[in-house]
């Protein structure tokens, strides 16, 4: 009897270390959005609510573009290494750079759209869904 408590004890340490070392160790989901003369790709960007998240904005343009979403900004826990990078609700991307935010996003549907003038209207707009 006291084997078997000693090995089921045993066993019990070693679960809760690996839950403890795999919970520790998780990665943030990486998201990459492409932005290129007036598009956003994909234009639907989809995340989970409460995930850890590193959002990958890839400007493979010779323009300038910037990803202005205030609302999902507002509503996401932004990492304190990226809020720098957000200014009044939105991140400015040079031409062929990539710039990566940190956050946890919050549950919702926001829209998202380039102020870069005339931008939107050429079609550079799109929705982010959090589930």
């Amino acid at each position: 009897m006291t084997v078997r408590m000693t090995f089921v004890a045993v066993l019990a340490a070693v679960a809760f270390a690996g839950g403890a070392v795999s919970a520790s160790a998780a990665q943030p989901i990486v998201s990459r959005v492409d932005l290129t003369s007036f598009r956003f790709t994909p234009s639907q960007i989809q995340l989970r609510a409460g995930t850890p998240t590193v959002l990958q904005l890839r400007n493979a343009s010779s323009a300038g573009h910037n990803f202005a979403a205030p609302a999902f900004f507002a509503a996401a826990r932004i990492d304190p290494a990226s809020a720098g990078l957000i200014r009044n609700g939105r991140i400015e991307v040079p031409a062929h750079a990539t710039v990566q935010v940190t956050l946890t996003p919050a549950a919702g549907q926001y829209p998202v759209k380039c102020t870069h003038p005339f931008h939107a209207t050429f079609g550079m707009k799109g929705t982010i869904i959090v589930r």
